[in-house]
């Protein structure tokens, strides 16, 4: 008896092995058959057919173009290495002026020698001890003042209209991010 069912076992896996043959195999066979028959070397070329332009009358080819200064400012001749307020571009930049002033972080004030000091964190997980005089931010700021829970720090920013100007900047130590860092 065990024979007999081997034998029915056997023939049902034939056929159903028969029925995984795929009818288009023999297609994909003259098809790759072909494919390594032809030469080598470059694809054939497929060209694109492109809708005819129309050519366009721009009707203000005449007037200011938009992206340019208007010609009282690019006559004022207002140039960044002018005026009082200019920058000195000669002078080695310090480590805090590769920062916006937006991204360092009062973290602490203390007195050393007489003299207030102020603790910056930077985004790059620094943090810089600095006094009266030295600079940060990206807009050339100088600390002017250091007290207990603040520093000020004078920016000079460039715009064509006004040439240098000079702007203020508190920053305060934020005790509700220090706490909850």
């Amino acid at each position: 008896m065990k024979g007999v069912q081997l034998s029915v076992m056997l023939v049902g896996f034939t056929v159903v092995l028969a029925g995984c043959a795929d009818a288009e195999l023999d297609q994909l066979e003259r098809t790759l058959a072909d494919i390594r028959q032809s030469p080598g070397g470059q694809p054939p070329g497929v060209s694109v057919a492109w809708p005819e332009s129309q050519t366009l009358a721009y009707l203000y080819s005449e007037e200011r173009s938009p992206f340019l200064a208007p010609n009282a400012i690019a006559e004022g001749g207002i140039s960044p290495t002018d005026g009082a307020l200019a920058p000195d571009q000669q002078r080695v930049q310090e480590p805090l002026e590769r920062f916006q002033l937006q991204e360092l972080r009062l973290v602490g004030t203390l007195r050393m020698g007489g003299r207030q000091v102020a603790m910056i964190a930077s985004p790059d997980g620094n943090v810089t001890s600095v006094r009266e005089g030295n600079y940060m931010g990206s807009d050339y700021g100088r600390i002017s003042q250091i007290a207990a829970q603040e520093i000020r720090v004078n920016e000079r920013v460039f715009t064509q209209r006004d040439g240098w100007q000079e702007r203020q900047v508190t920053l305060t130590i934020n005790e509700e991010r220090a706490v909850n860092e």
